[in-house]
């Protein structure tokens, strides 16, 4: 799976690196272009007439979450118990030879996982963001893995990720390390298998590129985003197991409220532009539903 919001500039690399990584391997490739106002879909059409292992999956609705939701429960094939592993991509990423391979042999020598990560082969804190992808055993939406059986059971449960809701990969990392069961589990680190053998790359943003200050802005308010919703989810999760799933995220944002900056250096600012965010958001929801 490849998730793609107006990739135009990276979706053809994207796509030649998972076939370039490993040859010898067989894909079915899914793009699930969301919401996308560029030339990405014609692009991805282009590439298809070439490699018809490619298939384009169209939505309108702009949002990760629910492009994942729909790869999971409607696109993948009915015969999903007999396949090994799936791949999971963001279409701004690109794969570093053997990487498929070596996530695919991760998940047969470790039984016990239900996911294999890859780690970055890029970016401007390379040293600093591998060694976290090590200690704290995460997934990184830009490349990893899940086991078959895994996601079958991701399927028979009709376990479904909030939309619009920041932290995908930290959600699905935490899904998993619970065993899908958080309301009894503690965090098993060991159901997710770090793979060093496995990478990524991706362009960094540049201090040189005055358009990428913004983008940098803009993402370390998600990044809040993110870590605010967490703690909002977190309690109902272990009260209420999956059942606590909310369908969008902003269901929760009432309870913003309830929620404090605390200094955290620089991100103190954008902490407390993400929080006003949700909280403006909660109250517009509670003011529409008359509570």
């Amino acid at each position: 799976m490849v998730l793609a919001h107006n990739e135009e500039r990276y979706i053809k690399a994207c796509l030649d690196s998972i076939f370039t990584a490993d040859p010898a391997c067989s894909f079915e490739v899914f793009v699930m272009a969301n919401g996308c106002s560029d030339r990405t879909e014609e692009i991805v059409r282009e590439y298809a007439r070439r490699r018809p292992e490619v298939k384009l999956v169209s939505l309108a609705l702009g949002d990760k979450c629910n492009a994942w939701n729909v790869f999971i429960h409607e696109t993948i094939p009915a015969d999903c118990p007999g396949r090994e592993v799936y791949f999971f991509m963001d279409g701004d990423a690109r794969a570093v030879k053997g990487s498929f391979a070596a996530m695919a042999r991760a998940l047969r020598e470790n039984s016990y996982a239900h996911a294999a990560s890859a780690i970055p082969a890029s970016g401007r804190n390379l040293a600093r963001d591998r060694e976290k992808a090590f200690l704290s055993h995460g997934l990184v939406a830009n490349l990893y893995s899940l086991r078959g059986a895994f996601v079958q059971r991701l399927r028979e449960r009709s376990v479904r990720i909030p939309l619009r809701l920041e932290g995908d990969d930290g959600l699905i990392g935490a899904l998993i390390k619970w065993d899908l069961t958080p309301e009894t589990n503690g965090f098993d680190l060991e159901r997710i298998v770090v793979c060093g053998d496995a990478a990524f790359e991706f362009e960094s943003i540049s201090p040189t590129r005055p358009n990428d200050w913004r983008i940098y802005w803009k993402r370390a308010v998600r990044y809040g985003r993110r870590h605010y919703e967490f703690k909002l989810l977190g309690p109902l999760f272990k009260a209420r197991g999956l059942a606590a799933m909310p369908v969008d995220i902003t269901e929760l944002y009432a309870e913003a409220r309830k929620l404090s900056v605390r200094w955290q250096g620089l991100y103190t600012l954008t902490n407390w532009v993400a929080l006003n965010q949700m909280r403006s958001i909660g109250r517009r929801r509670l003011s529409r539903h008359g509570e």
